[in-house]
């Protein structure tokens, strides 16, 4: 993805690096992408579920440790059912 490749520090203008978040609560062992949303947003009736708006990268700055994360838009998959 282009937003992996040309990120700087706001604080050092370092390059940054992707990383993955890790949750020490989840045993499973799969990776989860964190996501997000919107403030009004509300479960769906079926599974009670939130709808995310979006995903959350993560990046390491090289120089002085930062880590920034970041939010982009979710498109909806083909197929995928509207609740």
């Amino acid at each position: 993805m282009a937003d992996e490749v040309s990120k700087s520090c706001v604080e050092c203008q370092g390059t940054m690096c992707p990383v993955v978040l890790m949750d020490k609560v989840h045993h499973s062992g799969a990776q989860r992408e964190l996501e997000y949303r919107l403030p009004e947003a509300r479960p769906s009736f079926w599974r009670g579920l939130y709808p995310p708006a979006g995903r959350v990268r993560a990046f390491l700055c090289g120089g002085c440790g930062r880590i920034s994360l970041y939010g982009s838009d979710t498109e909806p998959e083909p197929g995928a059912a509207i609740e």
